[in-house]
């Protein structure tokens, strides 16, 4: 990959996770912190996970008859104006409607740039895991330096934080190359068609249905972490600085796992990969479950390279061979829709139902139980896929 395309790659990728390490360990204390109860954090952070379903399969289908670079260009866009909404009133249906439409926009840009990053990297015998890493690291810097902020200005700061953010995230994607692209569709394949074929060809693969459903219970696991563990922290007496640490930590440990992703995946085998995250997410919920205890907490922490970092990579490289070139994005996409929007909704829908009645130890036992579903449901896929799918990724020494 040319170091110029390497480096816009990969400061979107920062960018983008740049967004989300401030979204997701603090935009639930901003909802708090405005008055809202737990249903109501639970509903509107649902309402944008759920959102995640509808934008993916259309900005897929979209790209994949079309201009990849142009809709990245044009959701990032729409996300920025869209996001705008939220300096307009701290109400519960205001919000609501910012959230469904942020989110619509959001959910388009990350599932194509992850299918170009693939592609260009497959091309030119490069680590996808290594671009991907900056995404994490943008995580950590935003997660770890946005703690102390808020507890000196308070959590509206965290507006202002993410729009500017925003707005640089549609400077680089203005900036991404022709290559940066990476046009399998022209070159690899025909276009992918209507829904209906598009449908019926995803529909065909073995085993593809257990391998969409095992991705949309494990991020239902994780509606608990991502939605109420900042709030459960803080009520137990932790400080912004030491909630903020301790996400950073999981993406720390889920970077280091990353820039050695490919290496893990040649020795295990991405199916072993994968199918071990799932493992680890339900030991690292069963530790919530039972103690906030220090050590503990930063070995469940560090646990995020594997139920975060180990699968994701495992997954797109998954569907990246396991699917034709002409709908390469619509399989992303519907893994993104699936997993990240409806399994991580109705995660975070049913934890902040359960949160109040039940408490953080009960709702962890649940979210640990819900992993141990998920694996079950990826043996089924494996046994599918095993005898028609090909490796993940060949055996090769180049790493780029």
């Amino acid at each position: 990959m040319a170091r110029r395309d390497y480096w816009l790659l990969s400061a979107y990728y920062a960018v983008y996770f740049g967004i989300l390490g401030v979204w997701i360990p603090y935009w639930s204390l901003y909802l708090d912190a405005l008055g809202h109860g737990a249903e109501a954090i639970g509903t509107l952070l649902a309402i944008s996970l759920g959102c995640k379903v509808l934008g993916p399969p259309v900005w897929g289908t979209l790209a994949d008859n079309g201009s990849r670079r142009q809709v990245i260009r044009l959701t990032s866009l729409a996300s920025f104006l869209a996001f705008c909404l939220f300096f307009l009133d701290s109400g519960f249906a205001t919000l609501a409607v910012a959230m469904a439409t942020f989110s619509i926009f959001q959910s388009g840009p990350m599932v194509l740039v992850e299918v170009s990053t693939l592609e260009a990297v497959k091309r030119t015998g490069g680590d996808y895991g290594r671009v991907r890493l900056w995404g994490s690291i943008g995580f950590i810097l935003s997660a770890f330096s946005l703690g102390r902020v808020i507890g000196d200005r308070g959590p509206g700061i965290i507006l202002w934080v993410i729009a500017l953010l925003l707005l640089l995230g549609v400077l680089v994607a203005l900036a991404l190359p022709e290559s940066g692209e990476a046009p399998g569709n022209k070159r690899e394949g025909k276009k992918a068609g209507g829904w209906m074929e598009t449908g019926k060809c995803l529909a065909s693969i073995p085993g593809l249905g257990w391998f969409y459903l095992c991705s949309l219970m494990m991020q239902m696991s994780h509606g608990a972490y991502y939605g109420f563990l900042s709030i459960h922290l803080a009520g137990e007496g932790f400080s912004p600085t030491a909630i903020g640490f301790l996400w950073a930590l999981g993406v720390a440990a889920e970077v280091v796992v990353m820039f050695h992703a490919r290496w893990l995946g040649l020795r295990l085998g991405y199916s072993t990969l994968w199918l071990g995250s799932v493992l680890f997410a339900a030991l690292r919920w069963g530790i919530f479950a039972v103690t906030l205890w220090w050590p503990l907490l930063v070995l469940a922490q560090i646990f995020h390279a594997f139920t975060f970092g180990t699968f994701h990579i495992a997954s797109v490289e998954r569907l990246f061979e396991g699917v034709p070139a002409g709908i390469r994005a619509t399989a992303q996409a519907w893994y993104a829709a699936l997993s990240f929007g409806i399994g991580l909704g109705l995660g975070t829908w049913l934890s902040g139902y359960l949160f109040g009645p039940i408490g953080a130890n009960r709702l962890f036992a649940v979210m640990a139980a819900l992993a141990g579903l998920a694996f079950l449901a990826g043996r089924r896929s494996l046994a599918a896929l095993s005898p028609t799918l090909p490796p993940p990724l060949e055996a090769s020494p180049r790493h780029g």
